[in-house]
């Protein structure tokens, strides 16, 4: 008896060998009605699921063990059913990146991969569908909306159905999804690709169109760009044109500019895309939650209200759980503006010219000079008179008016006296002058003191540094992180309000987070007012560093070929000329350089009016001298009251 051919693995075979063998693996539906083997020159890895059997008790042979994965789905409250948790695990263990679906499981296929796929921490940007039906076994047309209408065949391009009248028929009509125009229609559109003859096993019709064409040009597809003012990364203006259409308000109004806007603009300039922008968010990234919703920028894009959200976002893992994100588009170090050293004002102020070191050597000099005064001293007395008090208290008092240059009324008889008062002299107006030399220099030249300018020096200082978020410091893993400095650093971190930022900032001992972008400019100092400027200096290191990217909804089709476009971007030099001409166009120059310089210290600042700042330590150590005289001439005239 002869066996009735198989046209389905011939035509499937056919499909196969010619979108599916690059492939890291392929998911195929079973379905009872179609008996398939498919037949490649190379190996293809394929998944058989059995969906027919998902729902009959003690039918479900599967080999894996799917209750770990439920277990998982209910601890974050993520809603699932029986297709959603087959489909999630077989992407995350076997990598399918290809899809082949039957029948009556396609319209169930298509409403529940979606959030499979945002499950699975496994992803790809080059997933293949292909959805087989005979129009025999179905009670409606399978392009009817019960079935095709999903936003699958409105948002992925590489999308196959294949269609025989019969389940036995030779010749398959093979369609695809139009992808290209605009997507916000409520009904996809298919169009013929092939025409195959599996009996004869050849294509006896070809539209010339390859999928891959439909990325080429996008005819005018929408992209929808989350946007608030983060200069200079995105900028909105609702002055200068020309004009996009800003979906919150359904009017065609807003302009987009920024350094990471122009990745965009200029991929849907290159790619024939429309981009139109969403303003509901004003000022926040948002967060994201484990039960796959979120808020801000972060939650638009989960709930693919949008479908590309930018402006100085890092890599953050939990973000990527849930979204794809693009290839780097820059790189961001999260820095401070800390208080500036002030000028070192104190009693010791008399004391800087000279080292400790120097010191004790002018200590034991002086002291050399006195035993040498009170041992010549000593020569010039009888042998009858007390010599050893008197003369110690001479070598003391000759000493101290040397060492400050005063003379003395006491008569040396000696020559031996006279020589070692001159050397002594000598030695002290060597000493006073270049004391006197270092103390004008210090009086004159500002010393400081140590600002918490560095990484070290803030964590040093334990100082509170402060922002408006914490997706400031979401970069930082406090449980895995082995650097005790970013975690004593992490401890100090505080949340304000931009308002009571630039409060804090004219007054407050505390640093200010800043963003120092690729080629040196600096970004989020505007909360900071001008005014507060003086005071504030920047710091000379990174306090840590991301790279920035772009986030946009799992399976976003047009990731690849963003991907290309931004690495030919940063190849050709655009991202430094970019950045310099947005800083220009929108940013205060003055203002930019006036911070960028407050890094390193200004000390070519001419000749300088000496005011009572300079002589402040001298004054404190004056007036301290005058006290301890008024309490000892108090005690002195207490004391005589007494003995009288």
């Amino acid at each position: 008896m002869l066996m009735e051919p198989n046209y389905w693995s011939t035509v499937l075979s056919f499909l196969a060998q010619q979108y599916l063998i690059d492939s890291h693996a392929t998911c195929l539906l079973w379905h009872s009605a179609f008996d398939i083997q498919l037949r490649t020159t190379e190996p293809l890895a394929l998944l058989i699921l059995e969906p027919g059997k998902w729902f009959i008790p003690g039918q479900d042979n599967d080999f894996y063990n799917y209750e770990p994965k439920r277990l998982d789905f209910e601890e974050h409250n993520l809603p699932y059913n029986d297709w959603i948790l087959r489909v999630t695990v077989a992407i995350e263990q076997t990598h399918c990146e290809s899809f082949v679906v039957f029948q009556e499981h396609i319209p169930q296929f298509i409403r529940n991969f979606y959030k499979a796929s945002t499950y699975s921490i496994w992803r790809s940007i080059q997933n293949y569908f292909i959805f087989v039906y005979t129009d025999e076994l179905l009670e409606k047309p399978m392009e009817s909306d019960s079935y095709m209408n999903g936003y699958l065949f409105l948002d992925q391009p590489n999308i196959l159905l294949v269609n025989a009248k019969l389940r036995n028929s030779s010749i398959f009509e093979i369609k695809t999804n139009r992808f290209v125009g605009s997507r916000f229609e409520s009904k996809p559109h298919f169009y013929t690709q092939h025409i195959y003859d599996a009996q004869a096993e050849k294509v006896i019709w070809n539209s010339a169109k390859d999928l891959s064409s439909k990325m080429k040009n996008l005819q005018g597809r929408e992209v929808v760009l989350g946007l608030f003012n983060y200069e200079p990364f995105m900028l909105l203006s609702y002055e200068k044109q020309p004009a996009m259409f800003d979906r919150a308000s359904n009017k065609t109004e807003a302009h987009a500019d920024g350094t990471e806007v122009r990745v965009i603009l200029t991929f849907c300039e290159i790619y024939n895309c429309t981009l139109q922008i969403d303003t509901s968010e004003k000022s926040e990234w948002g967060d994201l939650y484990p039960n796959d919703t979120g808020v801000g920028l972060m939650g638009m894009v989960v709930n693919r209200t949008i479908d590309y959200a930018m402006g100085g976002l890092f890599m953050w893992y939990e973000a990527y759980k849930q979204m794809d994100m693009s290839s780097f588009l820059g790189r961001s170090g999260i820095t401070c503006l800390v208080p500036a050293p002030r000028r070192i004002i104190n009693w010791a102020l008399p004391l800087q010219p000279f080292q400790a070191k120097l010191w004790l050597c002018v200590v034991i000099c002086l002291a050399l000079e006195c035993l040498a005064l009170a041992g010549t001293h000593h020569c010039e007395f009888s042998a009858s008179e007390p010599r050893w008090r008197k003369s110690l208290r001479f070598a003391y008092v000759s000493t101290l008016k040397l060492f400050v240059n005063q003379s003395t009324h006491y008569v040396a008889k000696s020559y031996a006296l006279r020589t070692v008062l001159l050397a002594s002299y000598m030695i002290d107006i060597i000493l006073t002058t270049v004391y006197g030399g270092g103390l004008a220099s210090i009086l004159t030249l500002p010393k400081l003191e140590e600002a918490a300018d560095s990484r070290q020096r803030l964590y040093e200082h334990k100082m509170t540094w402060t922002g408006t978020s914490y997706a400031w410091i979401t970069t930082i893993d406090v449980n895995n992180d082995d650097d005790p400095v970013l975690l004593g650093i992490f401890e100090h971190y505080r949340v304000n309000d931009a308002a009571t930022m630039a409060a804090k900032s004219r007054t407050e001992q505390m640093g200010f987070v800043v963003e120092r972008m690729l080629f040196g400019h600096v970004a989020n100092a505007e909360l900071i007012p001008d005014n507060a400027l003086p005071r504030l200096k920047l710091m000379v290191d990174d306090l840590f560093f991301s790279y920035t990217n772009a986030y946009v909804p799992r399976l976003w089709p047009l990731c690849g070929i963003h991907n290309d476009f931004t690495l030919a971007w940063h190849s050709s030099g655009f991202d430094k000329y970019w950045e310099w001409k947005i800083v220009a166009d929108y940013m205060n120059a003055h203002r930019q350089n006036r911070i960028v310089s407050s890094k390193r210290p200004n000390f070519d600042i001419g000749p300088v009016k000496l005011g009572i700042d300079n002589f402040m330590g001298l004054v404190m150590l004056w007036c301290f001298g005058m006290s301890c005289s008024v309490v000892a001439f108090l005690l002195e005239l207490w004391w005589i009251d007494i003995k009288n």
